[in-house]
């Protein structure tokens, strides 16, 4: 549920605007009533939120510290381009957002490539709207004993007990059960879907690619000059970048192809978070 889908939710449970504008920016701040005015707030949303994204993008470098270094709005995407300390192996790193139902999500990241383009890092996935988390308005609705005995001889037998046994818990927990029970039925018969928090869906690529940390090591080492690892990897760019360099230079090149080559060929050897030009990370 979104910031809209809660407001009028609220809205149809009898609140007026005020008070479902004043509940639903409890938990959605940057929410307004006038759609208008909440498209100057994705930059402000995203600087907001941008730590807790970055970090559950690379869960294996808890602690990392994602700072935005520029942050660009072409009215379809918005481009955030941020560094990690401690590195996340690549930096930087741009990261794309789209808008679903008012608020970013992330769809795709990419890292830079020598000659200033970009390559994907990997994509998110995001092609439908998200559900995120939806926070529910507690209503206390209190009502006499006699009158309450009186509701539940309307529901059967075993409604009746789920009723009893309810009736032990504080309000919101009553309520919240109430929510879940009505909801029950409608997820019948239908597949699980996706889902992310704040408008977000985050799904990174599963298992690890077929290309191999020691293959990539080996090639690297004794051909890295050539760009050979990087052809192996897919990352055909970085591969042509590093041949001319060594060939068009007459073999002087390998000062620098040769420190480069070496270096990705340990990172691919002994990082976690080094990956192949499809995203995905090396086999052992």
């Amino acid at each position: 549920m979104d910031a809209q889908a809660y407001f009028n939710n609220l809205k149809s449970q009898g609140f007026d605007d005020e008070d479902a504008l004043s509940h639903t920016n409890r938990f959605y701040p940057d929410f307004s009533s006038n759609p208008t005015a909440n498209v100057g707030n994705h930059n402000s949303w995203i600087s907001q939120n941008f730590q807790r994204i970055a970090s559950e993008c690379y869960p294996d470098d808890e602690g990392a510290v994602f700072t935005i270094a520029d942050m660009r709005n072409n009215g379809q995407v918005i481009e955030v381009i941020a560094h990690s300390n401690p590195s996340i192996g690549n930096d930087p790193v741009r990261y794309d957002f789209i808008i679903i139902n008012g608020v970013p999500a992330l769809e795709s990241t990419s890292t830079p490539n020598p000659d200033g383009s970009w390559s994907p890092f990997f994509s998110t996935g995001v092609s439908s709207t998200p559900a995120p988390t939806a926070h529910i308005p507690v209503v206390h609705q209190t009502h006499p004993p006699q009158q309450q005995q009186q509701q539940m001889n309307q529901y059967p037998p075993q409604q009746q007990q789920q009723q009893q046994q309810m009736s032990q818990y504080p309000p919101q927990q009553q309520q919240m059960g109430q929510f879940a029970a009505q909801q029950q039925p409608s997820m019948q018969g239908q597949p699980m879907q996706a889902y992310g928090q704040q408008g977000m869906m985050m799904q990174q690529p599963v298992g690890v690619g077929t290309r191999s940390k020691i293959v990539t090591f080996l090639l690297g080492f004794f051909l890295g000059v050539f760009g050979v690892h990087n052809f192996y990897l897919g990352k055909t760019g970085l591969g042509i970048t590093q041949l001319l360099i060594t060939i068009l230079t007459f073999g002087l090149g390998v000062i620098i192809t040769g420190p480069w080559a070496l270096i990705e060929s340990i990172l691919a050897l002994v990082s976690s978070n080094f990956r192949d030009g499809d995203g995905m990370p090396l086999s052992d």
